[in-house]
């Protein structure tokens, strides 16, 4: 048995196909079937159930646990002569949210291979939970997430605090609330409460995404359920919905404020909500004998640019 075995069956494991594994790993299907083979031949067990969808027997989900380790221990050997020799190159696989990372990922990486031009980034999106189970995996090395819960696998590091915020066109809350806009604005940055909006159209994202989840708490805490004109997975597509009148939506100030710098809107109103609203961004990766240090040079990168950004806004 070798490591490439082992990094084969990963690799079928995670891309639930052999076809898809076989190009992920510039390799034809038929000398990934025949790895496979021996492997089961090997240990005399099946691994695959070899149908569609393909899918792991408990022997072959046992073996995944065996082969991961196996794999990261590799990597981590890799990396601690990587670094006694100080070799700064290779692929740093980085996951975070769709929104967040077009916030923030721009700046960051380009500073980052200015500093360290033969390391390559590759950038996975997905929700939280996702995420974080992509790092524990060792499917990428770090993930730059909102994390609620203990998580004894990793190193986890606050970078900054996010706010969410409500909104809406000035247009829309006028042909609802007339003379009463200002009031009622006024009465939810007072209170904390979206109650007295109750008749507003809102535009949601999923409940596993932070805005979603935080739109959820703030309806029931305010006794009433909200008239949903949009949902969607995507907080920007949400925002251009609100710019165009369609209804109220849960964004975080920081996308809303880099969009309005570029493109401004009059028309658009920006309304604070309370602490609820507010939550820490953290860096994650797993907890090693040792760190790569290129794991630990992007996270300073990314440390020095939330940073900078933070006394701009001062």
């Amino acid at each position: 048995m070798n490591f490439q075995s082992m990094n084969y069956f990963v690799a079928i494991a995670e891309e639930q196909s052999f076809t898809k594994a076989a190009k992920r790993l510039h390799i034809t299907q038929q000398t990934l079937s025949a790895h496979i083979a021996a492997l089961e031949k090997e240990l005399r067990v099946k691994l695959i159930n070899r149908r569609v969808p393909l899918s792991l027997t408990a022997s072959g989900q046992e073996f995944l646990n065996f082969a991961r380790r196996f794999r990261n221990q590799e990597r981590d050997l890799r990396h601690v002569f990587d670094d006694i020799a100080g070799d700064k190159r290779g692929m740093l696989g980085v996951g975070i949210a769709s929104t967040r990372g077009h916030i923030i990922m721009p700046d960051a990486i380009t500073r980052y291979r200015n500093k360290y031009p033969d390391i390559r980034v590759r950038i996975y999106e997905g929700e939280n939970t996702e995420l974080l189970e992509l790092v524990k995996e060792g499917r990428i090395d770090m993930a730059v997430s909102t994390i609620s819960t203990m998580q004894p696998q990793l190193v986890v590091r606050d970078l900054y605090e996010e706010n969410i915020a409500l909104v809406v066109s000035d247009q829309l809350l006028r042909s609802l609330y007339g003379y009463d806009t200002e009031a009622k604005i006024a009465e939810v940055e007072r209170t904390g409460s979206l109650k007295t909006l109750k008749d507003l159209p809102y535009l949601l994202l999923g409940e596993k995404d932070v805005p979603g989840k935080i739109a959820r708490l703030e309806f029931e805490l305010a006794g009433f359920r909200p008239n949903v004109a949009v949902y969607s997975t995507n907080s920007e597509t949400l925002f251009a919905l609100a710019q165009r009148g369609v209804g109220a939506a849960f964004c975080p100030k920081e996308m809303v404020n880099v969009k309005l710098r570029s493109n401004p809107n009059p028309d658009l109103r920006t309304i604070e909500l309370s602490n609820r609203a507010r939550f820490k961004v953290s860096a994650a990766w797993l907890k090693t004998d040792h760190v790569w240090s290129v794991i630990e040079s992007f996270y300073k990168t990314l440390v020095e640019l939330t940073n900078d950004r933070r006394k701009n806004d001062l």
